[in-house]
Parts: structure tokens; C-alpha cells; sequence
């Protein structure tokens, strides 16, 4: 079983080969086959090495060598739950793609390699391989983002890699400071060694380079502008697994440097909570300014990616969890969004808010499924949100300018999606509905896993990692009046304020930035966080 993890890289890659070079039917059997070996795979490591209430996978080097020096693998608790999450999402996009029979091969061929690239991504346990897949998952996601191969895909993908790839460079300037520092790029002995070089200003740099770096690949303020144009130009299921997936590995490299940096004493709190906030509060205005839907789903992608980043920021370790349990969270629910929206544009043929109606009519059980994702994103008792979002607030219960700011943010997303709500509501327009069971399927499960997220928290926390959240309750009069308040105080706010369209609202959603402006933002962050962490 030890070779379990290599197995989980390199099967997606072999397999993405065969599919490029066969380019048949038979193709889809066996994507799906190497999908069902990928997931027996990672419960029977999952369960060979889960014991007592604790995951204890070994470490692994590839061809016996000093883990100082050679490829190194590791997944813990965090690691194997992002590779369930990983394999489940992709048999979520396949599930959707399963109605086009006449098989876009090239399509099939880039998403299964990024799916090793992305398993490798969770994995790794040396800086230089995490580079080595940041870079590959920067490549195949602007092929994939290009991939409908008009100008505004185009433009997007250009923009998505040139931003991206500022990122890298900073984090890759990072790797080779540490290196030079330690001589080894082993995540696990730099941070047993941190400590003893915590002064030294090379570690420093290095430290701020890198998390300048994965800002940018997690989309944090202000260098979260790449990821509205291609979240919003790409296919609606690309656009499902960049938004429930790929944006999440960014935010799992922070965790990771996080952890290894941990000793050197930095007051991450107080910076990352800024941040997070207003990541949150930026990407929530913009979203209640567009008229897109899928510009509306985008930022508010940005938006709950600084929840997560609150979350993450906090010291206190239950809080922390509260964070990372909203990353799976979020992952079903805005893949379920955008998976939907993709159906009514395609039935529709129109995508702004204000040009739909009468959805549920037309497509029940796609309203049904997205119902229970909008309920789920802004905090609905019995539903995933509701949990994540009730472990980070009530942590921040105590500190009551945190606290109103997260009840805040709440209210506002909520406001964003009664707007949206709109397209469900009047009589059924004239629209073409075909036969699309395998999409479907796909948002029922979607719906499913919000649910038993919502349900199966106690254990899931505990099993994980042995976090007590007993007292969250997944359904309560508190909770019920608390969300019965947030929607009409959201209600309230779309009918008086955001309904009008007002001069600002205009303004938000023509506001164009470039990219030289995007780079001189970058410079500025990265200038920032040297005064925050080493000038001060």
C-alpha cells in the first residue's frame, strides 16, 4: 500500500494517454473505469492506515532515497480528505459530460491529466515538486479555460496565465531562498528546522514571497481579478471544477506553508483575517453588481474564498477546521451552482438574471438541486454551509466586531442569491429542453453531498480531524430564527437597494482592470506584507 499515493498520481496521467491516443467510445468506459480504481484505491490506503481514530500514512520517497534529496510523498488527515474530495469532484464532471455522445476526446484527455496533476499537487512533500504541479495545473487550466476558443476565453486564459504565472515566480524565488538556507527542499525537515533559523532575513523574504505567491493562485485581495474572467469564460463544468476545486489547491498550499512556517513566529492572525475580509467584502460587492450569472457565481467564489481564509487565519485550532470543512463545502455547492447555470444557459440561450424567468417551470429538477446549493452557501440549518459557517462564527463569538462582520457577510451573500432567486419565479419562456439525465445526476449527488455534509459533521470532524463540534447543532429554534433574520434583512436590502441598480452598481460591474494594474497591485501586496512581517 505504500505505493498508493504514486499509483493515484500517475493512473490519471496513463490513462489521459490512452484516451488521446485511442480517441473511440470505448474512451468514456474506460475513464470511468480508471475513475472507480482511483476510488478504491484511496479508501483501501484510507483504511489501511486509519487506526484508532487517527490517519497515520508513512511518509514515501520515490526509489529509496534520503527523503532529504528525494521526491517525497505524504498524505495525512488533510491530504487524504482533499484526495477524496479530488476523485469525488471528478466523477461529478464526468457524470456531466457523460450526455455529450459524441465524445470531445481532447476535453476528456486534458481533464483527466489534470486530475493526476492535481492528486500529485495534494500529495507532494518536497517545494520543488509542489512547484512542478502548480506549474502543470497553471498550464492545463488556460488550455481548459481557452477551450471554447472564442476571444473572451482567449483574453481570460491569456490573463488567467500571465497573473498566475507572476504568482509562481514569487513562490519559486521563495523555494530557492530555502534552499540555499537548508540545503534540502523537504517540507517536513525545513519545518522540524525552521525554528533555530527563525531570524535569519533570507527565511524571511522567502516566507512573504511564497505566500505572496499562493495569494495570487488562491485569489485573495487584490490579486483575485483573474479569477472572475476565467471562472465566467469558461465552460460552465470547467468553470465547476476551477470554482469547487482548483481555486481550493492555492488555498491548500496556504495551509501547507502555514504549517511549515508555523515556528517562525509570524502574526499571520491579524494580516490573513484582514485579508480574508476584504477578499470577502470586495468579491461580495462585486458579485451583487453583475447581471451574468456566471459573474454573479464567480465572485462570489471570491467572496467565500476570504471566509476560508478567516477561518484559516485563526489561532484558535477548532475555528481553523471550521475553515477548512467550508473548502469542502464550498466545493459541492458553487460545482452544483455552476453546473446548473450551465443548463439553463444552455436551454435558455440567455445567462443575465434579468432576462430569465419562470426556470422551475422549465427545469424543476434542476431548480430543486439548485435551491438546496443556494440555501447551502448562505448558511441554511440541515446543510453543509450552516455547519462550517456556525464553527467559524461562534468562534468569534467573543470578539463582537469579528462576529457582526461574518454575520455581515452572510447577510450580504444571502442578498446576492434572493437575487438570483429571481430566475425561478413567473412563467415558463420559450426554451428547448433535451434529455440531459447524466447532468442530472450530477447535481442530485451535488445536492445529496450538501446535505449529508450537513448531517454527518460530528463524525466527519472527529474521524478527521479529532475535533469535537458536538455542540453545533444542525438544526435548532436559534438557528432557524438567526437564518429567518438573515433573509429578510437580505430581502429587505435587494428590494431597497440593490433591486434600483444604482449608480455604484454600475460602476462595480464596468470596472475593468488591467493587466500592468493587476501586476502594480501584486508589487504593492508583496511591498506591504515585507512592512508587515519584517520591517515591523
Amino acid at each position: 500500500m505504500m505505493f498508493t499515493p504514486v499509483y493515484l498520481i500517475v493512473l490519471p496521467i496513463m490513462v489521459s494517454l490512452l484516451v488521446y491516443l485511442i480517441k473511440r467510445p470505448i474512451v468514456h468506459a474506460l475513464v470511468f473505469g480508471a475513475q472507480a480504481v482511483l476510488t478504491g484505491l484511496a479508501l483501501t490506503y484510507f483504511f489501511t492506515y486509519y487506526a484508532g481514530g487517527v490517519f497515520a500514512a508513512p511518509f514515501f520517497v520515490v526509489g529509496g532515497w534520503h527523503a532529504r534529496i528525494g521526491i517525497s510523498l505524504y498524505v495525512d488527515a488533510l491530504g487524504i480528505a482533499f484526495v477524496f474530495l479530488t476523485i469525488f469532484i471528478w466523477w461529478m464532471v464526468w457524470i456531466y459530460l457523460y450526455d455529450r455522445r459524441r465524445g470531445d476526446y481532447q476535453l476528456l484527455f486534458f481533464l483527466m491529466f489534470l486530475q493526476g496533476v492535481f492528486l500529485g499537487l495534494v500529495q507532494t512533500n518536497d517545494l520543488f515538486n509542489l512547484f512542478v504541479f502548480v506549474e502543470l495545473t497553471t498550464i492545463i487550466v488556460t488550455i481548459l479555460i481557452a477551450y471554447k476558443k472564442s476571444g473572451q476565453s482567449f483574453r481570460a486564459a491569456i490573463y488567467y496565465l500571465l497573473l498566475n504565472t507572476s504568482g509562481v515566480l514569487m513562490f519559486l524565488i521563495g523555494i530557492i531562498l530555502l534552499y540555499n538556507t537548508f540545503g534540502t527542499i523537504n517540507m517536513n525537515y525545513i519545518a522540524e528546522n525552521l525554528g533555530q533559523h527563525a531570524e535569519v532575513t533570507a527565511i524571511r523574504y522567502a516566507f512573504v514571497l511564497m505566500m505572496a505567491g499562493v495569494s495570487v493562485k488562491s485569489a485573495l485581495f487584490p490579486v483575485f481579478t483573474w479569477l472572475p474572467k476565467a471562472h465566467g469564460s469558461a465552460q460552465s463544468v470547467i468553470s465547476a471544477l476551477l470554482s469547487g476545486l482548483i481555486v481550493k489547491g492555492g488555498v491548500y498550499i496556504f495551509i501547507r506553508m502555514q504549517f511549515m512556517f508555523a515556528d517562525v513566529g509570524f502574526n499571520t492572525a491579524d494580516f490573513f483575517f484582514a485579508v480574508g475580509v476584504v477578499t470577502a467584502l470586495s468579491g461580495i460587492l462585486f458579485a451583487l453588481s453583475q447581471k451574468d450569472l456566471k459573474q454573479m457565481l464567480a465572485y462570489s467564489t471570491v467572496s467565500q474564498i476570504g471566509l476560508i481564509i478567516i477561518g484559516l487565519s485563526s489561532p484558535d485550532i477548532r475555528v481553523f477546521y471550521g475553515g477548512v470543512y467550508h473548502m469542502f463545502n464550498h466545493a459541492l455547492f458553487k460545482a452544483l451552482l455552476f453546473m446548473g447555470v450551465g443548463i439553463i444557459i444552455k436551454v435558455f440561450h440567455r445567462k443575465k438574471v434579468d432576462e430569465l424567468q419562470g426556470v422551475f417551470m422549465a427545469l424543476p429538477h434542476v431548480s430543486i438541486a439548485m435551491i438546496i446549493g443556494m440555501l447551502a452557501i448562505t448558511g441554511a440549518p440541515l446543510l453543509n454551509g450552516f455547519i462550517s459557517k456556525s464553527v467559524i462564527l461562534y468562534g468569534f463569538t467573543g470578539q463582537s466586531v469579528r462576529y457582526w462582520i461574518l454575520f455581515g457577510l452572510n447577510i450580504a451573500t444571502a442578498t446576492l442569491f434572493v437575487k438570483m432567486a429571481g430566475i425561478f419565479i413567473g412563467p415558463q419562456q420559450l426554451c428547448s429542453i433535451g434529455h440531459r439525465q447524466g447532468k442530472h445526476l450530477a447535481l442530485l449527488l451535488l445536492s445529496i453531498g450538501c446535505i449529508v455534509l450537513g448531517n454527518a459533521y460530528i463524525p466527519l470532524f472527529q474521524g478527521l480531524f479529532s475535533i469535537d463540534v458536538s455542540d453545533i447543532r444542525r438544526v435548532s429554534f436559534g438557528a432557524l430564527f438567526d437564518y429567518g433574520v438573515t433573509l429578510s434583512l437580505a430581502g429587505a436590502l435587494y428590494w431597497l437597494i440593490i433591486r434600483k441598480d444604482l449608480g455604484p452598481m454600475k460602476t462595480l460591474r464596468n470596472f475593468k482592470l488591467s493587466f500592468e494594474t493587476a501586476n502594480f497591485l501584486f508589487v504593492g501586496y508583496i511591498v506591504v506584507m515585507v512592512w508587515f512581517f519584517i520591517v515591523l
